[in-house]
């Protein structure tokens, strides 16, 4: 059964065609939002709790949490599930065949046999991923018309390619042992992937090591940080770029004046 931990609602009503509804799975629970589609951000909660053991529970769960709220999650302009994945590859899309899935991930030495893949037009390729997947179905039965993605879908994004045009962008998003790097240069996405690590000096090793094997260290590379980023951890980092901000997502705005205590950098993901 899922509990609400944060709730933060905008009074005025708009139309469910004009909204998206995003989520993101956790361990303990999920956290969500409500955008329109002009980018005003209506609702951030986090639900905590434990995930039911089988589909029908979490169904279930899911069904009477969002009821518990006042959202019905019906005829949204767009509803998206964003999973964590440790292990992923990227196959082009002339290159992809879905029943090759597992084989892709053993040749990354992957040897899951939980296996999604979700399709990203912008790079026009797929990418294959160790995912919980009778948990995401549970979500796409319970809410029907649910896409999935995981988070390297997410931080391929057009506009920082294009941002890369000016000069190098590395995009980085933290949470707990684990960085997810998006790196883009010369108006393209040139690297992503998941890297764990045991400390804040290993995760500065890692970093420096992907700026030098992917031709970052030269350029006037930026830095992104977005995640579970805090005080001493940007500024770890922040001496080895020339320019470093937190990253934030897509842009939005709020009428609602709590919205100003949100850390929008900690759910890039689903704003």
């Amino acid at each position: 059964m899922y509990r609400s931990k944060t709730l933060i609602l905008t009074e005025k009503e708009f139309a469910s065609s004009e909204k998206r509804l995003s989520i993101c799975l956790r361990s303990n629970g999920f956290s969500f939002s409500e955008v329109t589609t002009s980018g005003v951000l209506l609702t951030f909660g986090e639900a905590e709790g434990e995930h039911a053991s089988s589909m029908t529970g979490v169904m279930a769960d899911v069904k009477v949490f969002f009821a518990s709220v006042g959202i019905r999650p019906l005829g949204y302009a767009s509803m998206e599930l964003v999973v964590l994945s440790n292990e992923s590859v990227w196959v082009p899309d002339e290159l992809y065949s879905p029943s090759a899935n597992r084989q892709y991930l053993k040749l990354a030495g992957s040897t899951a046999t939980s296996i999604m893949a979700t399709r990203c037009k912008a790079l026009s390729s797929t990418a294959v991923y160790v995912a919980a997947e009778m948990l995401a179905t549970a979500f796409k039965v319970a809410l029907p018309g649910l896409q999935v993605v995981n988070q390297h879908v997410k931080l391929a994004s057009i506009g920082l390619e294009r941002r890369s045009m000016q000069h190098a962008v590395l995009l980085t998003h933290w949470r707990e042992g684990v960085i997810d790097f998006a790196a883009y240069r010369e108006g393209r996405y040139i690297y992503g992937n998941s890297v764990r690590f045991a400390s804040d000096s290993e995760a500065q090793f890692h970093t420096i090591e992907v700026l030098k094997s992917y031709g970052l260290e030269n350029a006037d590379t930026e830095l992104l940080m977005c995640g579970e980023v805090g005080r001493e951890r940007f500024a770890l980092l922040r001496p080895y770029f020339p320019t470093a901000s937190l990253y934030t997502g897509t842009h939005t705005s709020y009428l609602t004046p709590a919205f100003k205590t949100l850390h929008t950098y900690k759910n890039a993901l689903i704003l």
